[in-house]
């Protein structure tokens, strides 16, 4: 009997460990949700450029790709800051 409580407890304390992550993300995505937002299509746009594009454009579509990174860069620079710096509007 006593080993089945363990068993529970086990499995509860495991349960617990994996899902708390997952609450910390979907609170983050609730709390910046134009950022996330903003990633995802971002990200798409990019993916479409990289997947579908079906020529180089004498280098601007590599070029629009690099921009593309560099601003899902910056909103994820956006994110970590609002996170290790609180609210601040700065």
């Amino acid at each position: 009997m006593q080993k089945n409580i363990w068993k529970v407890v086990v499995v509860f304390a495991v349960v617990i460990a994996l899902a708390l992550p997952l609450a910390r993300f979907a609170a983050s995505a609730e709390e910046h949700p134009v950022i996330h937002d903003a990633i995802d299509r971002v990200t798409g746009a990019r993916d479409i450029l990289v997947n579908d594009a079906d020529r180089d454009f004498h280098g601007h579509r590599a070029k629009a790709v690099n921009y593309l990174n560099s601003a899902l860069n910056e909103l994820h620079q956006a994110l970590d800051s609002d996170r290790d710096h609180g609210h601040d509007q700065h």
